[in-house]
């Protein structure tokens, strides 16, 4: 024990009745609590550490993620009515340029086939989304302990 801790000790059995009546043995005591030192197993804490603690970061990870495709999705959402307005738009005014210069089923063929290839366009912008979003798993740096 440090002597502040001694002192204390000495002065508390000194200042109490019952501790001075008794006749404790400061001086054991001193050397008992003096020589028990505790071995701390650093890894072995931080492994226990570390496995209570993944399934919480794992969890929270994909609520964070979660909330990020839903965020992205919405803000990626929000101007889809008016580009699918500009498109329907865009696709009237083509068919009606293509039927002027096409025959019926050819110009509603190249409409319909345009249509198709934005409507695919689209959905795969929108599928990308929670690729972009997903960061790729990193390794912890594994730092040496001591």
């Amino acid at each position: 024990m440090s002597e502040r801790s001694d002192d204390a000790l000495r002065a508390h059995v000194r200042e109490c009745d019952e501790c001075r009546g008794a006749a404790v043995p400061i001086d054991a005591l001193a050397d008992v609590l003096g020589t028990n030192i505790v071995e701390v197993d650093a890894p072995r804490l931080s492994q226990l550490a570390v496995a209570r603690v993944v399934p919480e970061l794992h969890a929270r990870a994909q609520q964070v993620f979660w909330r990020r495709v839903a965020r992205a999705l919405g803000i990626g959402l929000v101007p889809l009515p008016l580009l699918l307005a500009a498109d329907l738009w865009a696709l009237s005014r083509l068919y009606a340029l293509a039927a002027a210069w096409m025959p019926f089923s050819l110009a509603a063929d190249f409409v319909l086939t345009y249509a198709i290839s934005l409507l695919a366009l689209f959905g795969s912008a929108y599928a990308v989304i929670p690729l972009l979003l997903a960061h790729p798993v990193r390794e912890p740096d594994v730092q040496p302990a001591g």
